[in-house]
């Protein structure tokens, strides 16, 4: 009887440890299996969050290309086009719950080394020696079914010319220019195309040639030289329209 008590006691023992073995193994199964869908789902949402922010970026500055191409006639082509993403966004991403505000710049903001005059987020500053052309929009997201509240993100867009010199002798001119976005550092990427010119009687003037040169104190600029201009165009107009098809019409005497 013993023996078989005995017996009795290890199986019973055996068992336990098998019980134990299996809920140890399915818990950290369990544990596993969530954590990796919800590390999964987190780098989802992670991924809306950043496809927004794209998007909305893109949205600014197609909305500012326009305007400037318009010869900022249409001060409300932003807005407009802002509440269009909103609504699509929606669509998008069904069941996310996305909710995406924002604030449109208006008035007197004092941004790279610029005063720039807002009005429905949009600014076109022209026919000066340093012109520009920006956008400025804050955005707020929220996400409610991860429980995002009050995501922030601005999107600020520049394009701005500065014609350091345009002389003209011997029937040439030449014109020294920077074009900038948004940061310091210029656009350098620009040929001969991406500009236009004309004088003072708003008469186009051939563009000869273009290239990049090195200034001491500007850092990279662009040489434009135009080749029998017969009389002195007095003033240089010059237009610039970068890749994203942003336009800056800048001005300056010739000397």
């Amino acid at each position: 009887m013993k023996i078989i008590k005995h017996k009795k006691g290890q199986f019973i023992i055996f068992a336990t440890l098998i019980i134990a073995i299996m809920i140890i193994s399915i818990g950290t199964i369990m544990y596993s299996t969530v954590t990796y869908f919800k590390h999964e789902r987190w780098q989802e949402y992670l991924m809306v969050i950043d496809n927004i922010e794209l998007g909305s970026r893109r949205v600014v500055e197609l909305s500012l290309a326009n305007h400037t191409m318009l010869n900022g006639t249409n001060n409300q082509i932003l807005v407009n086009n802002l509440n269009n993403w909103r609504t699509n966004l929606t669509k998008a991403y069904p069941g996310f719950g996305v909710a995406l505000t924002y604030s449109a710049a208006n008035g007197s903001y004092y941004a790279y080394g610029l005063n720039i005059d807002y009005s429905s987020g949009l600014a076109c500053l022209w026919n000066n020696e340093t012109s520009f052309s920006a956008a400025n929009v804050t955005f707020n997201l929220n996400i409610t079914s991860v429980g995002l509240v009050g995501y922030k993100f601005l999107t600020s867009t520049l394009l701005k010319v500065r014609i350091f010199n345009a002389t003209w002798s011997s029937n040439d001119l030449v014109i020294y220019l920077a074009v900038y976005e948004e940061g310091p550092t210029p656009i350098t990427n620009l040929g001969k195309t991406d500009f236009s010119i004309k004088d003072a009687n708003n008469n186009t003037i051939p563009i000869s040639s273009s290239s990049r040169v090195y200034n001491i104190n500007y850092g990279p600029i662009y040489r434009i030289y135009c080749t029998n201009v017969t009389t002195n165009p007095l003033s240089a107009q010059v237009t610039v329209i970068d890749a994203r098809n942003i336009k800056v019409i800048a001005n300056s005497t010739v000397t």
